[in-house]
C-alpha cells in the first residue's frame, strides 16, 4: 500500500513538472511577445547611457550622475536648490541623493548647506568649481547626444517620440 501511494506521489510530481514546465514556456513566450518592445527601449537606454558615461568620465573624468546634477543646479536661479527639489528632479532616493552630493561636496563642486530658517533642510549651491566643470563637459556632452540620439532618427521619428514620450511620463490615474 505504501509502495502505491509512494508511486502515485511520484506521478504527480512528475506530471506537475510537466505541467510547470508547460506553464513557464507560455509564460516566456508571452513575456517575449508582448515586451520586445519594450526590451529594446531598456536596451537602447542603456547603451547611450554606458556610452555618454564613458565619455564623461574619459574627456572630463566627471560622472555622469555628477554631469546631470550640475546641471540641474546651472538650470535654476543662483544655482542653488533645496535637496527635496533636486532629488524630484533626479528621480533617486533620499539616501542615494545624500550619498551622491556629498561625494560631490567633498571634491567642491558643490555645497550643502542648511536651508536659511529651515534647520532640517537643506540647500545644494553649484560652486564656481562645478560651474567650471559643467561649461566645460556640457559642448562634448551635447555632442555625444546628437551622435547617439538625435542624429539617428528622422524628423519623422523625433515628431512620434516628441508625442509619445509625455504620454510615457505622465503621472498614471492608478
Amino acid at each position: 500500500m505504501a509502495a502505491q501511494r509512494d508511486a502515485r506521489t511520484a506521478r504527480n510530481r512528475t506530471r506537475r513538472g510537466v505541467d510547470d514546465a508547460k506553464r513557464l514556456r507560455v509564460v516566456v513566450e508571452r513575456l517575449e511577445e508582448e515586451t520586445t518592445l519594450w526590451q529594446e527601449f531598456l536596451r537602447a537606454h542603456r547603451t547611450i547611457i554606458d556610452k555618454m558615461a564613458e565619455q564623461m568620465m574619459r574627456d572630463h573624468n566627471l560622472p555622469l550622475e555628477w554631469f546631470d546634477v550640475l546641471i540641474h543646479l546651472a538650470e535654476v536661479p543662483d544655482g542653488r536648490l533645496r535637496q527635496r527639489a533636486l532629488r524630484d528632479r533626479l528621480l533617486l532616493s533620499e539616501s542615494g541623493v545624500s550619498r551622491l552630493l556629498l561625494r560631490m561636496e567633498q571634491v567642491g563642486v558643490v555645497a550643502r548647506n542648511t536651508a536659511g530658517d529651515d534647520k532640517r533642510g537643506m540647500e545644494i549651491t553649484l560652486t564656481d568649481k562645478g560651474r567650471t566643470a559643467v561649461i566645460e563637459a556640457t559642448e562634448s556632452h551635447v555632442e555625444m547626444v546628437a551622435a547617439l540620439f538625435t542624429n539617428r532618427l528622422t524628423r519623422t521619428d523625433l515628431n512620434a517620440l516628441g508625442r509619445v514620450l509625455p504620454k510615457l511620463a505622465a503621472k498614471s490615474e492608478d
